[in-house]
Parts: structure tokens; C-alpha cells; sequence
């Protein structure tokens, strides 16, 4: 059986006067593109929180309030590698701090959630997209 590594998806949103903002990262083209959450892979012996944690603000900037969303999904690379992405909600305190992107990715975007919906291609992102909204609405 192949070995199955642990990857971190994390959703982060913010509260403004409007309502909910969600957090979406450009990838560059060299990357394939697209609009994504903070994704990234545990390290050795990491726990999966910690690395949820680690990346978002390696690539962001941002630390908060970390939510383990209860939701995983396992997945195939086209290389091969398997996955078993947990998915996470970071809810940044207002006023948030300012986004600092690694090289990872060449822009970002604050958005309604309706827009991040409209945003998201992979199911499994979208369905810990739903949990994670559904946390944020939550009292």
C-alpha cells in the first residue's frame, strides 16, 4: 500500500462590517494557477493542526483561531502520491494584519463567500468551504 502523506487545507476568514470575507490565494502559473485556500504538507512527525498552523502563516502572514473542520478527503497526485488532506477554518481577529504572500503565490483577494464559492473547482475544497462557513455563521 503506498504511503499516505498528511496535507493541511485551511480556509481563513475574517470579519468586516458587511459580513464574512474569505481568503483566496493566486497561485502563480508555474504552479498551475487558480484561486485557492492555504494548502500544505505536514512535516515528518507533525502534527496535522500544527502544520495547518505553520502554513497558513508561512504563506499568509496570518495567525488566529485554528478550527479543525472535521473533514478529510484522500487524494492521488498525478505523480503518484497519495494524501489525506484535513481541512481547518482560521478566523482572523479584527482588525486582521496585513496579508504577506510567500512565493508561493502572486496575489490574493478578500471575498464574499458567495464569491469564493463561485471560486473553487475541487469538490472537496468546496465541501470544507460549506464547514467552514457554517462555523463562521454559527453563534
Amino acid at each position: 500500500m503506498p504511503r499516505l502523506r498528511s496535507k493541511a487545507l485551511v480556509w481563513i476568514v475574517r470579519q468586516v462590517a458587511s459580513g464574512a470575507e474569505v481568503l483566496l490565494l493566486q497561485r502563480p502559473a508555474r504552479r498551475g494557477g487558480g484561486l485557492h485556500p492555504v494548502t500544505g504538507k505536514a512535516e515528518d512527525g507533525e502534527p496535522i493542526a500544527a502544520a495547518a498552523a505553520r502554513e497558513a502563516e508561512e504563506e499568509t502572514g496570518l495567525t488566529g483561531e485554528l478550527v479543525d473542520l472535521g473533514y478529510f478527503h484522500e487524494y492521488a497526485s498525478a505523480g503518484g502520491k497519495h494524501f489525506r488532506e484535513h481541512a481547518f477554518l482560521l478566523r482572523v481577529p479584527p482588525p486582521a494584519r496585513a496579508v504577506e504572500l510567500s512565493d508561493e503565490h502572486d496575489g490574493f483577494a478578500w471575498v464574499a463567500p458567495d464569491s469564493a464559492r463561485a471560486s473553487v473547482s475541487w469538490p472537496a475544497h468546496r465541501e470544507a468551504l460549506e464547514l467552514a462557513l457554517a462555523r463562521v455563521a454559527a453563534p
